[in-house]
């Protein structure tokens, strides 16, 4: 069976306990660190359960790097693909979200569903010392806190 890579795009750290015959194996990512993001190789079977017994791949806590047939066929099997897309975003697609046009960014964030999603923007929003006002007030807005209180100094 194929080894499908997956990536841990948020800085929080990301463990799975996948019971085998011989007991149970972990896989653990470390979480992104800078520009560095963790990604490990994990055999298609594992990924399978997780595709069938968790939300991580909905929820954007591990994302599946589309580099193989392979893995583009499980993404297709994710029953709500759409969350998936939403909810998965690199840094790099958050830095260019955040600097970009404001309609855009505040279209795209509107459909992010899962609150360590939203948590992800405002933390990158804070390294990259956004500075546009009116995009702090959305994304406090958007993530339920007062501005002064998310972007205060």
């Amino acid at each position: 069976m194929a080894e499908i890579k997956i990536a841990r795009y948020r800085f929080a750290p990301y463990i799975v306990n996948y019971i085998t015959n011989g007991g149970i194996k972990t896989y653990t990512w470390t979480g992104s660190k800078g520009s560095k993001v963790d990604i490990k190789s994990i055999p298609e079977e594992v990924v399978d359960w997780l595709v069938m017994n968790s939300s991580c791949f909905r929820e954007g806590e591990l994302v599946i790097i589309e580099d193989t047939k392979e893995a583009k066929e499980i993404i297709e099997n994710i029953d709500d693909v759409e969350e998936y897309r939403n909810n998965s975003h690199s840094k790099e697609e958050a830095v260019k979200l955040l600097e970009g046009n404001a309609n855009k960014m505040k279209a795209e964030l509107n459909k992010i569903t899962n609150k360590d999603a939203k948590k992800f923007f405002i933390d990158i929003a804070k390294e990259i010392k956004l500075d546009s006002s009116a995009k702090q007030s959305f994304l406090a807005e958007w993530f339920g806190v007062k501005k002064d209180i998310l972007f205060g100094e």
